[in-house]
């Protein structure tokens, strides 16, 4: 195979940086079956899911549906039963068609007067590494933004992309790492990997993280909580949402040492990263939020109560997430520490825009170090 081949297949992300840099054919097909360098990640060596040097090669402008004598790389990876590099692929290739769809031409004279504004940089978005790597540590994280048929939940789907990067940069092996941002985000997805794939993989020493960006709902009848994936419906929340209840009580069930985890929703039903179904109105007045007293579950929230959670668009970021994530990456070493930076820098923020934000902390493993 060339060297951008082999690269990939070994997972060498330095030297697939390096030989893309020298100008090596990113999409080159190569051998009797034509892989390009992506398909060649996708087989991934020791039988390995090659996610990171699929990312690399993704955002240096690999062909995403490039043909193969095994198919598309997806194709391959579904073949191969390799989910994480199979999911990445699908979001690439959404995310392909969307920038391919045609646009309105019709206003060009609007378009030279207002030019499009630049994509806003904040400065969580490139976190430093920090740390030695952590193989049996996992994570999963889900983002939505963008929902089938209900509103934005604004920079959900960004505060997860950003969330990834900074379990990475704390050493949560890529491959370790399940990301379901956007439409990937369903909930039967959802349902697969807190049943199935996590408890597979998930070993006694592990820490969990676990983080979701997007709305919550309440419901309107007996005060239950709920998850709402990408394809979810508010009118139908017990069969088409995820209870929160059963969230917690899936990731209480598993082996590891500990399970960490990070919410940026509200389940209030009254804006924010909250939903409610259209004409209905609250019957219970508070919502249960509560977490199982498992010794190895801690949960970080962004809100209480019947409190709405908000953005900063200065940081293109939810409120609780940009300030997680700077506890983060300055050295919080427990979800208390991590809580203690962030409450009142989330109520400052929050009050600034005329509202009161709370996040809270519960669980039995607050003091417990990440």
């Amino acid at each position: 195979m060339p060297p951008l081949h082999m690269a990939a297949f070994d997972n060498d992300t330095a030297r697939i940086n390096s030989l893309l840099a020298a100008g090596a054919p990113i999409s080159q097909p190569a051998g009797m079956r034509g892989l390009t360098p992506l398909h060649s990640a996708v087989l991934g060596n020791n039988n390995t899911n090659n996610v990171e040097a699929a990312r690399i090669l993704l955002d240096a402008g690999a062909d995403v549906f490039a043909p193969s004598g095994f198919g598309t790389p997806r194709d391959l990876a579904l073949g191969q039963h390799k989910s994480a590099i199979a999911s990445l692929l699908e979001l690439y290739e959404r995310k392909h068609a969307a920038e391919a769809a045609p646009h309105p031409t019709a206003d060009t004279s609007a378009q030279r007067q207002f030019p499009e504004k630049k994509a806003i940089a904040s400065d969580v978005d490139a976190p430093a590494r920090r740390g030695a790597e952590r193989p049996d540590d996992f994570a999963l994280v889900i983002g939505i933004e963008d929902y089938q048929s209900l509103p934005k939940a604004d920079y959900g789907a960004r505060d997860a992309a950003t969330v990834r990067k900074h379990f990475e940069a704390m050493g949560v092996p890529a491959r370790n790492i399940i990301s379901l941002e956007g439409s990937l985000a369903t909930g039967s997805k959802l349902k697969n990997y807190l049943q199935q794939w996590l408890p597979r993989n998930v070993k006694p020493e592990s820490t969990v993280f676990v983080y979701y960006s997007g709305h919550g709902a309440p419901d309107p009848e007996n005060g239950d909580a709920y998850l709402v994936p990408w394809d979810a419906d508010p009118m139908f929340l017990t069969t088409s949402a995820y209870p929160l209840k059963q969230f917690y009580s899936e990731l209480a069930k598993l082996k590891a040492k500990r399970v960490v985890v990070a919410l940026d929703a509200c389940f209030s039903g009254s804006g924010g990263r909250s939903v409610l179904a259209k004409g209905a109105r609250p019957l219970v007045s508070k919502v249960d939020e509560s977490v199982p007293s498992a010794a190895n579950l801690t949960v970080l929230a962004a809100a209480s109560g019947s409190e709405i959670t908000g953005s900063l668009d200065e940081q293109a970021h939810g409120i609780f997430t940009y300030h997680f994530l700077k506890g983060l990456s300055g050295g919080a070493k427990t979800p208390r520490a991590l809580h203690d930076y962030l409450k009142p820098r989330v109520q400052d923020d929050a009050r600034r825009q005329n509202r009161e934000q709370s996040p809270t902390l519960a669980g039995s493993g607050a003091d417990a170090a990440f």
